[in-house]
Parts: C-alpha cells; sequence; structure tokens
C-alpha cells in the first residue's frame, strides 16, 4: 500500500470519531433510579419540530343531507333519539353509500352520547358497517350504556373493518334500541394509510426523542389545550413542519430499519412496538413499505411480523414467554392497538416497554393478564389504560399495581424531560371556624395524565378561575412524567387553585382490593413522599365509584401519611370518619356531579336540617368531561346564601380537625416513615 495514503487513511480514521464528536448533537440517556415512579428522558430541545399528527378521514353530520333516518329528529349538532319519543327498534342512521374508501382495512368511527351512563346496562345502539353494494356486513357491534365512558358529552366509538376491493359502496349504520336518550353527532371512516402514519410517527418521536426530546406533536380534539399551548407554557420554541416526512429525512442517522407489523393481526403493532427501541426501528405498515424503502429514505425491512401470528393471545404469550423475562418489569403499557395509534405510544416506543391489551373479562386473557402482574415488583405501575376501567383497576389493585391513566398522552416523552425543580406555592390561611355551613368544590379526574395535559389546560384559561377556591386533583406521579406542567400549574395557580392528589394516591387503585396490608402500607408510604414533595395535603379516594374506605385502608393513610389534612371517599352522604384519631375521612356529598343544578341539589340536600348552633362540612366533586368548568362552581357558589362560605379543600380539612379536637395542621412536612422497617 502507498505510505502516504496509508498515514492518510489513518489519520482519517482517528479524526472521524473526533469531527462526530463536535458535529453531532450531545445524546443523554433515560434515567430511571430505584427511588422514581417512572424514569425522567432528557431534557427537550429548546426548539421543537412541530407537527400536527392527525387521521384523514371521511366524515359525515349525523344531520346532514348524506345520512338517512328512520327514527328520530334533528337537534342543533346531531340526530337525537329519545325513550317514549322516538320509535325503537329503528335506524337513527345510516348511509351515505359512498364509494371513495380505499380497499384493505380502514376503521369507522361512530361519535354519540347519552345522558346517563350508569343507571344499568342496557343495550343502547347496534353500530355496523355494510358493503352496500354486495349487502355483506363488514363489521357489527352492540354499545351497552355503561360502555359509555362519559355522560352527556360525546365520545367515540370505533369499528376496524376491511373494504374487499375499490369503487364499492359503504353503509354506516346506528339501530336505535329504545333504552336511553342517545344522540349521533357524526360518523366517519379513518382511511388505512392516514392510521397507518399515525404508528410510523408515533414511533419516530419515540427514537428520536428518547435521546434528546425534540419533536412535538399536536394530536388534539374538542378536548384539548391547542397546538402550542405546552410549548409556550413550558418555555420551548419551535419550527413547524407541514409535511411530517420530512423529520425521517431529517432523522435518518438516527433509524436503522423498520418493523412491519401484521394488519390481519394487529397485535402485533402492540409487539413492534416493544421492538422498536432496541432496533432502531420505525413501525410500518406494509401499505407504507414502498414509500419508506426507496428512496430518499432507503429504510431496510429489519423484522416482518406478517404471517406470524394466527390469534391476539399468541402475540402476548410470545411477548410474555421471549421478551418480558428482559425488560424492565416495573411498567406494563395498556394500548388498543386498533385506537391507540399514537399518543402514549411514543413513550412506550422510547422505553421499549411490554405493551399489552387484555382483558380481565376474558378467562384466557385473564390468565396471561395475571401472569404479566404477578411476575411485577411492588411500586410497580400499569399505564395507558384498560378495556374497561373497573375491571382492570380491581385486576391490578388486587396485585398492589397502580394505574397511571396515560392512553392519550400526546408528548410525555417532552413532559417527561423537564426540569424537575417544583416550587410549591404555600397555603393561605385557613378562615376562621364559625357555625356555617362550609362548601368545598373539587374538580375529578386529575389521576388521567392526559387530562391534566388537555383539557384541564383548557379549563385553566377559564376568565373565572380563581374567582371561587376550587380543589383541582392531579397525579402525584407528574414529578417524574410532567414536572414541568406540575411546576406551571403551581407558578400560575391562585390562593384559590388548590392541587390536590387525585384517586387514590400515587396511582389510580382500589386500596380495599390490595392484596395484603403490606403491599397497602408500602403503597401510602411512597403516595406520602410524592405528595408531600408535589404539595398535595388531601386525596380523593376511590374504591370504585361508588365505594366507601375499608377501616384498614384509613388507618394506614393516617398512620404511613402524616403529612396529610384528610381524605376523601366516594360513598356519598357516608359523613366523617376519624382514623386513629388523627386523620379525617370525609364522604363527598356529591362524587360526580354532571352539572350545576346538580351540584346545587346535592348541597341543599347536605344542608337540609342545619339549625346554625355548630359547622357543617359539605364536599362537592364535578366531573370536567360534562363541560363542568370554574364558570360553573362560581353560579353555584353564588346562588349561595350568607349561611354558607366557599372554601379550599385543604382549609375543609383544616376546618373540619379544628372543630373535632384535631390538631389544625398535621404534619405538613411530613413522616419519612418507612412502614417495613418501622424507621
Amino acid at each position: 500500500m502507498n505510505q502516504t495514503l496509508a498515514l492518510s487513511r489513518m489519520k482519517a480514521a482517528w479524526l472521524l470519531p473526533l469531527l462526530q464528536f463536535f458535529i453531532l448533537p450531545a445524546m443523554a440517556q433515560i434515567t430511571w433510579p430505584s427511588s422514581q415512579l417512572l424514569p425522567s428522558f432528557p431534557a427537550p430541545a429548546t426548539t421543537q419540530d412541530h407537527i400536527v399528527l392527525r387521521e384523514t378521514s371521511s366524515h359525515w353530520e349525523a344531520e346532514g343531507p348524506a345520512l338517512s333516518h328512520n327514527t328520530g329528529r334533528p337537534e342543533s349538532d346531531g340526530w337525537l333519539c329519545q325513550t317514549s319519543i322516538d320509535a325503537p327498534n329503528q335506524h337513527m342512521i345510516y348511509g351515505p353509500y359512498d364509494a371513495s374508501i380505499p380497499a384493505g382495512p380502514n376503521v369507522a368511527e361512530f361519535r354519540m352520547k347519552v345522558d346517563n351512563n350508569t343507571a344499568n346496562n342496557d343495550s343502547v345502539v347496534d353500530i355496523d358497517v355494510r358493503n352496500a353494494t354486495t349487502g355483506q356486513t363488514l363489521a357489527f357491534r352492540t354499545i351497552t350504556r355503561r360502555e359509555f365512558p362519559v355522560a352527556s358529552n360525546y365520545v367515540s366509538f370505533t369499528l376496524p373493518f376491511t373494504m374487499p376491493a375499490a369503487n364499492q359502496s359503504i353503509e354506516l349504520r346506528v339501530f336505535w334500541r329504545g333504552t336511553s336518550y342517545t344522540k349521533v353527532d357524526w360518523v366517519a371512516v379513518q382511511q388505512n394509510a392516514s392510521s397507518a402514519e399515525m404508528y410510523l410517527f408515533a414511533s419516530l418521536k419515540g427514537i428520536v426523542n428518547r435521546t434528546k426530546p425534540r419533536i412535538f406533536s399536536y394530536e388534539g380534539d374538542a378536548f384539548a389545550e391547542g397546538p402550542f399551548t405546552w410549548l409556550q407554557s413550558l418555555g420551548l420554541s419551535y419550527t413547524e413542519h407541514a409535511d411530517k416526512w420530512s423529520l425521517i429525512s431529517k432523522y435518518r442517522s438516527e433509524i436503522a430499519g423498520l418493523i412491519v407489523y401484521d394488519p390481519a393481526q394487529m397485535h402485533t403493532v402492540n409487539l413492534a412496538t416493544v421492538l422498536a427501541k432496541n432496533r432502531k426501528a420505525l413501525i410500518a405498515s406494509p401499505l407504507l413499505l414502498s414509500r419508506l424503502t426507496a428512496a430518499p429514505y432507503n429504510l431496510p425491512v429489519l423484522l416482518d411480523l406478517r404471517g406470524q401470528f394466527t390469534s391476539k393471545l399468541q402475540v402476548y404469550q410470545t411477548l410474555y414467554n421471549t421478551y418480558w423475562p428482559s425488560l424492565d418489569r416495573r411498567l406494563l403499557i395498556g394500548l388498543n392497538p386498533d385506537v391507540h395509534k399514537a399518543a402514549l405510544r411514543e413513550y412506550a416506543t422510547a422505553l421499549g416497554a411490554a405493551v399489552i391489551w387484555l382483558d380481565p373479562n376474558v378467562a384466557a386473557e385473564s390468565t396471561l393478564l395475571n401472569s404479566f402482574l404477578n411476575s411485577m415488583p411492588a411500586g410497580s405501575n400499569y399505564m395507558g389504560w384498560w378495556p374497561e376501567e373497573a375491571p382492570g383497576v380491581q385486576r391490578a389493585s388486587q396485585y398492589g399495581i397502580a394505574t397511571i391513566a396515560s392512553d392519550w398522552c400526546s408528548n410525555l416523552t417532552i413532559h417527561s424531560g423537564t426540569s424537575r425543580t417544583v416550587t410549591v406555592k404555600p397555603a393561605p390561611p385557613k378562615p376562621a371556624l364559625q357555625n356555617k355551613i362550609y362548601v368545598a368544590f373539587i374538580l375529578s379526574d386529575g389521576d388521567n395524565l392526559q387530562y391534566v395535559e388537555h383539557l384541564m389546560r383548557k379549563l385553566w384559561n377559564n376568565p373565572d378561575r380563581g374567582s371561587v377556591p376550587i380543589g383541582w386533583t392531579l397525579s402525584p406521579a407528574m414529578l417524574d412524567a410532567m414536572p414541568g406542567a406540575l411546576n406551571f400549574y403551581y407558578q400560575t395557580a391562585t390562593d384559590n387553585d388548590n392541587l390536590i392528589s387525585g384517586p387514590s394516591g400515587y396511582g389510580y387503585v382500589y386500596p380495599n382490593s390490595f392484596p395484603n396490608q403490606q403491599r397497602l402500607n408500602q403503597f401510602v408510604a411512597r403516595t406520602e413522599d410524592y405528595n408531600r414533595r408535589a404539595g398535595f395535603r388531601v386525596i380523593t379516594i376511590w374504591n370504585t365509584i361508588t365505594g366507601g374506605i375499608n377501616q384498614n385502608v384509613g388507618q394506614s393513610f393516617a398512620t404511613y401519611a402524616p403529612s396529610l389534612l384528610g381524605l376523601t371517599a366516594q360513598n356519598t352522604g357516608g359523613g366523617l370518619t376519624i382514623y386513629n384519631n388523627s386523620l379525617p375521612g370525609m364522604a363527598l356529598s356529591c362524587n360526580y356531579c354532571t352539572g350545576e343544578q346538580a351540584m346545587k341539589d346535592h348541597i341543599a340536600s347536605a344542608a337540609a336540617g342545619w339549625n346554625g348552633s355548630s359547622p357543617r362540612f359539605i364536599i362537592i366533586q364535578a366531573q370536567p368531561w360534562t363541560d363542568v368548568k370554574p364558570s360553573n362552581f362560581k353560579n353555584v357558589a353564588n346562588s349561595l346564601n350568607a349561611d354558607y362560605v366557599v372554601v379550599r379543600p385543604d382549609h375543609i380539612f383544616q376546618l373540619i380537625r379544628e372543630a373535632n379536637g384535631l390538631p389544625v395542621d398535621a404534619s405538613p412536612n411530613g413522616c419519612r416513615f418507612n412502614p417495613i422497617t418501622k424507621k
């Protein structure tokens, strides 16, 4: 070899790593100390690549000309059927006989609401998708009352289906059973190529953001806060990208290739999510392969999951047998691959966490779910969501595992990298105890990280916030998952904004269902640590939607959470219990009020018979999903006479303590008491 050429090559070999050191951005690592519930991501870039991540759909308004009806009538923004008024067992919606839906996998979406989702579990509607050209039913589902997660607000139900050929007519139908007030807003078909892009760009965010969060996506709907709100609140700048695909080119050097999922077995999407991190791979639909493998991306296929699995259970059994033993078992994530296409999937991809969708109510799935939960260490968490709330939270609680609701969190990789410095705003002095009726308002569902990220952030801008005292429930897990957001809420809070802990501590559990007292005490002690650092001194304890607090549970909180001022319980009207002669637990007077009139009615009922000779205490919890906002609390407060005083939740518990001869301030700094070593 020519000596000069050899020296040149040696010099190049020596210089290249040095040049890369100066040219490439510094890449940090995700950290997860044993003391943390959830991992911390590297600090986000000061300028984010901003994209809008939504599916393309064909959309038809229920009251519009494209759809037909056999029962019901138009009302403002939708098509309404009411019991005892409209003819039951008829199609309230059918049509639109559109022939533009592409062949292959698609998803039909039906946006509907009922006025009551708890009265019973009767069948409300049947929804189906028909190929009107051939008469073939492509998908069908019966929806019961309790499958509506909220009342009086629109929610979406989806039906995956396969269109057998192009240029065939589609029919979407809603068959009304006559058992419930039902209103349809619109129906739609999410087209397959845009759905495939959701998985693709969620995985791109996960792969890129795990070393330094640089991609921010807006995926919001009517509940959402706006495309730039959090970037502005966190002090981050951004560059908008109308063409999402340009980011694949921008970050091509950080991507090794593709994992192809099987559209015939959609649960392979969850398996691909688990495997993407170690392979630095994007999750790819076969529909996008020709584009991704060609210039300018030239991405190779690293793993093709097509044809490898014949059932959902086989996918998750393989995950359990082959991959779960080597994963971090402190975290399990639940995502429906037909519904949760992006959102939390970027976080799961970045962590390489196990992602499942197993139903506790299905025998074979229940057995496998138990295997996952039983092999998780104490203090582990289940993120995402469940096929149904109560069975899922109940099952996890039976293993001492908390659920951190988060399936629609859309930028958790960025939120988890924000500064961990949270400056707690001191509480103002409590009012003097008098013979009055004290009322405290609480807004529910803050255990849900997506609510904190989206709807709560929207409600925070309400012009009447701060006009009356409100307890805002949040998750103590925000200290790890969203510390910058928690600090934002504190820094912008008024003296009337009281941040408290949502159900039922550091995560959503049913404490009455814990497997043993030791696991319960560990949960409470860790909740105390997180609450103390987050500045939360009241907890809303849930044991199902309507359950009270067992004596041993209240005693555990009294012993191992000394900084708490009080607990609320869901057994409406159940009164006051003082645990260990030190911690008051007060049943809510309304555990899930849906509007102003409901709040007024429950206050009046709880105040009945008061003669003015002693104080009385009333706690009203409202739910945000029925458009309850600070203005509604203000209106209710203004309707009360001089006998009433509206106070913060922490203040009402201080007043309860004073009225019952307990120390008013409890132990605000907490006590680092170990429930196992007793030290």
